[in-house]
């Protein structure tokens, strides 16, 4: 078989083709896939894979988009932005995005009942149903305790009907304000927040390990040791740090 040929399965030659065949039909292709997947009964894991090993055997190779260097917004864009913001609920988002590296979505799904405001620690169930343990600083602290005071919230952030904000609603108030402060231009979204919260960390020397510790980067073994030990012992260095913050 030519290197412009595809096969499925050798056993299966009526679904070889040529990428030059005008009749070649990729839902065939699929079809068959889809088929053989049932019949061997393969899970995700073993379907990857395979298709791992047919991109490695047949050398093939994606086009990757080159990294663009993200550029956080200076001290002064980010001063403006809070100050463009009238409502104290909204400013709270953002402060509380920047004070603890949440992504949008873990802050909108965050119950209040995973808050320890005691101990400074917030538990997260984050990206890939990953569990972590993020520390607060005492000044964000006393600002959510005094937020809540006169509300029965069951998520920290809750819309005037009583729902959780959507990560939708919190891009939308993040470009609004952005405009309303002048700085449209700038390279700001409610990420911008958590790479500012990195930032910090590791301008005060948390060592990279850490970091990827409390943005919930790290392997699933690991985690199960950070979460049993409590923030991995470093609460203090990072509550050190966090107080740096001009929140």
């Amino acid at each position: 078989m030519s290197d412009s040929a595809f096969s499925v399965d050798q056993n299966h030659g009526n679904f070889a083709r040529t990428f030059d065949d005008p009749k070649y039909e990729a839902k065939k292709l699929v079809a068959h896939i889809i088929r053989e997947v049932n019949r061997q009964k393969l899970t995700y894991n073993q379907l990857r894979e395979v298709f791992q090993k047919v991109r490695l055997r047949c050398a093939l190779k994606g086009k990757r988009t080159p990294r663009k260097l993200y550029i956080l917004p200076t001290q002064a864009d980010i001063d403006a932005f809070y100050s463009a913001i009238a409502s104290p609920g909204h400013l709270l988002i953002f402060q509380t995005l920047e004070g603890t590296g949440l992504r949008d979505a873990e802050l909108c799904n965050l119950e209040v009942s995973k808050i320890n405001f005691s101990a400074n620690t917030i538990f997260v169930t984050g990206k890939g149903n990953k569990d972590r343990i993020v520390i607060i600083s005492n000044r964000l602290k006393e600002k959510l305790m005094l937020y809540l005071e006169a509300r029965s919230n069951r998520h920290l952030f809750e819309t005037n009907r009583n729902t959780k904000y959507t990560t939708r609603r919190i891009q939308q108030l993040a470009k609004m304000y952005k405009e309303k402060a002048g700085i449209a231009d700038k390279q700001l979204t409610p990420h911008t927040f958590r790479h500012r919260f990195m930032t910090l960390l590791a301008e005060n020397g948390v060592t990279k390990e850490k970091r990827a510790l409390l943005a919930g980067h790290e392997n699933d073994k690991t985690q199960e040791i950070y979460t049993h030990l409590s923030a991995g012992g470093m609460k203090d260095e990072v509550l050190t740090v966090l107080e740096k913050l001009k929140l």
